[in-house]
């Protein structure tokens, strides 16, 4: 025992080594843990030693008790036993030491098993309450009246040991989560590069793609002009029409995105601009068979926008909700404002989106429909986001779907420039 108590002493509790941010000595210090502790507790180490075995089937029956720490010890026999073992030989050290730097670095470990094997924090409170409470109970049975010193000192060491179980755990677990950040935003990383190359093949592509398609669209158009108006080929004709402009419009979507053109925003008055939308859509076959509501377009209501992009995104997100919307459904259009900003919200009673198809919603190239570049509402995005607001989906399958557009009033000094931006597309 005497030599328990000389390498105590003359050991590393002296040593300002460093366990993360804390130093060994600070530690105890803190918790006010010294030489006189460590001689109580070996004092009573060779009679309490034959005792632990006890300790240990309380502990493991309360953890049993609970499914979470239930699953995680029972996953296996080998690893009940190994932790029933570990857990014998920590009791013993508690009572035995050396107190050291070694000490300290094995009761570091089981704040980082903790978080190995994800076993929540609270856990190691309520562990170490029925460590506790067990050998508070031994003590008092073995040393009688004569048990307060050596529980103070057990106490003391036990709020030691769990300073360093908590301390490791935040260590570990801020590293598990810095882990797990590079790799999120390593594959974001990935991901942009890949969108950037399809992006750049598909402005490429776009490019050498419209030309031709004009003089295709051209020369069918004076095919068309010199058709008899009962000609058989005419139907056919007008339908070649009708799938060039299709294309032509996917082209378009594909060029703005990949090469966005920054905002120029002058102060309008937000119902007339969208005021200007509605004249064209009133003649689209979706737009047509639904029933259409606004509110708000007849009050004075201005924004700093781009005129054209804006009215691009107001276009984009009625025609998705016509399309979403039954026939003879409703589409409401809302514009309100606040202070400092403006709210365009447009709602249909449609089919909705499920949780997997509204979290990709934003995401370019993604679509569930069969026609369609999945470029609209990424168009949309990152229109508004180059004016500084935002864009976000509400939706409820069954339900309908809800998107809000908020925009400042006037200039912020942090708008961003547009990652892509421009006409509508289809949506997802």
């Amino acid at each position: 025992m005497a030599s328990h108590a000389r390498s105590y002493r003359d050991g590393p509790w002296r040593y300002n080594g460093v366990m993360g941010n804390l130093r060994f000595s600070d530690m105890t210090k803190y918790v006010g843990f010294d030489a006189h502790h460590a001689i109580r507790l070996q004092a009573v180490a060779d009679r309490i030693k034959p005792r632990l075995p006890e300790v240990v089937d309380r502990f493991y029956d309360a953890l049993s008790a609970d499914p979470v720490t239930r699953g995680i010890i029972n996953e296996s026999p080998e690893r009940a036993t190994r932790l029933r073992e570990t857990l014998h030989q920590w009791l013993i050290e508690l009572f035995e030491g050396p107190y050291d730097q070694a000490y300290l670095d094995r009761r570091a470990r089981i704040g980082r098993t903790h978080v190995r094997v994800g076993l929540p924090q609270f856990y190691m409170f309520t562990s170490m309450n029925v460590v506790r409470s067990s050998l508070t109970r031994l003590i008092r049975e073995l040393a009688g009246a004569d048990a307060n010193p050596t529980l103070d000192a057990l106490n003391t060491l036990l709020d030691l040991e769990l300073a360093i179980m908590l301390e490791t755990y935040r260590e570990d677990l801020m590293a598990k989560v810095r882990q797990a950040e590079r790799e999120r935003m390593e594959a974001r990383l990935d991901e942009a590069r890949h969108l950037a190359s399809i992006g750049q093949l598909a402005a490429t592509l776009a490019h050498e793609i419209k030309n031709p398609l004009a003089g295709i669209s051209g020369a069918i158009q004076v095919i068309l002009h010199t058709t008899a108006a009962d000609d058989p080929h005419r139907e056919v004709l007008l339908e070649i029409l009708t799938q060039i402009d299709r294309l032509d419009m996917a082209v378009k979507d594909t060029l703005i995105y990949s090469r966005p053109k920054a905002p120029e925003r002058r102060v309008h008055r937000i119902g007339e601009v969208i005021d200007r939308v509605l004249y064209f859509l009133r003649e689209e076959p979706a737009f047509r068979r639904i029933r259409f509501q606004a509110t708000g377009l007849q009050s004075e209501i201005t924004a700093l926008i781009d005129d054209a992009q804006f009215q691009q995104v107001v276009s984009n997100l009625l025609l998705n909700a016509a399309h979403a919307s039954a026939d003879g459904g409703v589409v409401k259009l809302e514009v309100s404002e606040s202070n400092q900003h403006v709210y365009v919200e447009v709602t249909d009673f449609g089919h909705g989106m499920p949780p997997e198809v509204r979290a990709q919603a934003f995401e370019p190239f993604y679509t569930t429909k069969a026609k369609g570049t999945g470029l609209g509402l990424p168009i949309c995005k990152h229109i508004v986001e180059a004016h500084g607001g935002t864009i976000r989906i509400t939706s409820e399958q069954g339900r309908g779907t809800t998107l809000r557009v908020e925009l400042p009033k006037e200039a912020d000094g942090d708008v961003r420039a547009p990652r892509s931006a421009a006409p509508a597309g289809e949506t997802p």
